[in-house]
């Protein structure tokens, strides 16, 4: 596979990956308007908090408890798609209603674009690891402090960018190692969801198109709204936010 044919093809992976994260099994669904999901909002909270709270960075024996189980794990989504593959065949057939291959034309689209890019982020966030383990950059970056622009040299503006690189890397590390956590919950999620589909077409009177907004189905199912989940999960996001802020005041001379 030539240079030029990798690139395009990670490219479609990622955008792929970014798409399905937002669409159902009906194949509809919009991408958060801050561009970030709620969750990878909260993912890079806790990167932010992993850099401040560990400022040299990840130990020997995080690293490879990292490399070890993200290795597995690569093994194990590629033997998925490989099998789902074989499958799929199976889980097409062209004995089905249109509504049925609708729903299992996009589930294996979707969990294809979502298992993918989570092999992805995993092979990226072993790279970095690796890299980190090679250069053995166990820097403290409180070690290091500004300085004004009149005693600027060419090793100051150096030992700059080798922190801002190493503090990048670190930030990478932690949040596409929980963003690959979220996307394997959506490729469960988008299982799940196929599955119940299929067992509950075999109910009498049921609306297969059912247009309801997530808000209410969550209501009719549970008994509450929403949004008593959400409001706690939005104050623990705020305190963690003031907690960072309190910290970089504490830190910063």
């Amino acid at each position: 596979m030539s240079i030029s044919t990798l690139i395009f093809y990670l490219f479609r992976l990622i955008r792929d990956g970014h798409k399905w994260q937002y669409k159902n099994i009906n194949g509809k669904g919009d991408k958060p308007k801050l561009y970030f999901s709620f969750l990878q909002y909260i993912a890079i909270c806790i990167s932010i908090y992993f850099i401040i709270t560990k400022p040299s960075g990840l130990s020997s024996f995080t690293s490879d408890c990292i490399l070890g189980c993200l290795s597995i794990m690569v093994a194990l989504f590629i033997s998925l798609l490989i099998v789902l593959y074989d499958k799929s065949g199976q889980i097409i057939s062209k004995e089905q209603d249109s509504s049925k291959k609708l729903h299992s034309w996009n589930f294996i689209y979707q969990f294809n674009a979502l298992t993918s890019y989570a092999v992805l982020l995993s092979i990226f966030v072993i790279v970095l690891v690796v890299i980190t383990i090679m250069l053995d950059v166990q820097i403290n970056i409180f070690d290091y402090y500004f300085i004004p622009p009149s005693q600027w040299t060419v090793v100051s503006i150096f030992l700059f960018f080798k922190c801002l690189g190493i503090i990048l890397v670190r930030f990478c590390i932690s949040y596409f190692l929980i963003d690959f956590f979220i996307i394997s919950l959506y490729s469960v999620c988008s299982i799940y969801q196929f599955m119940y589909l299929e067992y509950k077409k075999e109910e009498p009177k049921l609306l297969v198109y059912n247009e309801k907004s997530i808000n209410e189905s969550f209501k009719e199912e549970y008994g509450f709204n929403v949004l008593y989940i959400k409001i706690p999960l939005i104050i623990i996001l705020s305190l963690i936010f003031m907690f960072l802020i309190i910290q970089l005041i504490k830190v910063v001379p």
